[in-house]
């Protein structure tokens, strides 16, 4: 009896190892079918929407680091002198004025040295506000796409896709080196675009013209194999609408919270940086963007700006964008 009693309580916690581990495979297939929804993209031509279904982001948290390099480019200029009426912009609903103590964010006056020239001032108009000029940020990724918030492209609460945008890469004041374009296409994912979820607040924007020939591009990587880049150190650049319109500004800052879909940081922003590339100047790699800045601190504690990590679904997202 008492061998039979054992054999039952064997074949129990069996039945109980195999029964959790289904229901843990269960769950972990779910997450990923959710994350990969969540990332599937949507894009905009300026007259319909249209969810691209080819698009299955891989989930891989804790592989090598994916990197995409970066670029110089020619560095040539067109020196082209902005209209009138992009002159003066305000900061979108999503931004908070977001200086840590003291503002230590500098000026960058040669907008036309690299990786400067690839960073994008955004001048944006939305359905419901068409006299209302809002001021984003981006950075160019190849030749003709820009990466920025989603926000700056899609907002819920301004009639939804925006009707205009001009991209100025390297803008300095009233003078675009690089010209300026209009859109052909915009994206974000659903997880922005339908439950408007701040983890998944990122876009792009592909562009009426290829100025990254020129201007050169910022790689982007992501940050798998690093289980834990708190402590990395990096700038955040863009064109904060607090300061003379249409100047860049950068500062630098260390990573001090990560989360799955986002990173925390003490750098400066304030609106009209969303957008702007968290980056590094890596030794492998170059000028690379980690994180798309994104929110001030919004009552965090401790106060901290945040950005939308370049997580494996977002490196994919991109590079689908890209080859659009």
């Amino acid at each position: 009896m008492k061998k039979v009693g054992m054999l039952f309580f064997l074949t129990f916690l069996l039945l109980l190892f195999f029964t959790g581990n289904v229901l843990a495979a269960e769950s972990s297939d779910s997450l990923a079918k959710e994350e990969i929804k969540m990332n599937e993209s949507i894009s905009y031509d300026g007259e319909s929407e249209e969810k691209n279904q080819n698009v299955a982001p891989i989930i891989q948290r804790d592989s090598e680091n994916n990197v995409s390099l970066p670029s110089e480019g020619t560095g040539n200029t067109s020196h082209t002198l902005i209209e009138d009426d992009l002159s003066d912009v305000t900061e979108g609903t999503y931004d908070n004025y977001s200086i840590i103590g003291p503002d230590q964010r500098t000026r960058i006056t040669n907008t036309t040295a690299f990786p400067n020239r690839a960073v994008v001032s955004l001048v944006i108009q939305f359905p419901n506000e068409p006299n209302n000029l809002i001021g984003c940020s981006g950075f160019l990724v190849n030749e003709d796409t820009v990466i920025t918030a989603g926000h700056c492209v899609y907002d819920h609460g301004k009639g939804g896709w925006a009707e205009e945008v001009t991209s100025l890469p390297g803008r300095n004041e009233n003078a675009a080196p690089y010209g300026s374009y209009g859109f052909e296409t915009l994206y974000t994912v659903t997880g922005w675009r339908a439950d408007q979820n701040s983890e998944y607040d990122y876009g792009a924007i592909k562009l009426a013209g290829a100025p990254g020939n020129d201007t050169g591009w910022f790689g982007y990587r992501t940050t798998n194999a690093e289980s834990n880049p708190s402590g990395l150190t990096f700038n955040v650049t863009g064109y904060p609408c607090d300061k003379p319109n249409g100047t860049m500004w950068t500062d630098s800052g260390t990573i001090l919270s990560v989360t799955d879909r986002q990173l925390g940081y003490d750098a400066d922003t304030y609106g009209c940086q969303s957008g702007s590339p968290v980056h590094r100047n890596y030794s492998d790699t170059g000028h690379t963007a980690i994180a798309i800045h994104a929110y001030g601190v919004g009552g965090t504690n401790p106060p901290l700006n945040r950005g939308t990590r370049i997580t494996q679904d977002v490196f994919d997202n991109i590079q689908y964008w890209s080859n659009e």
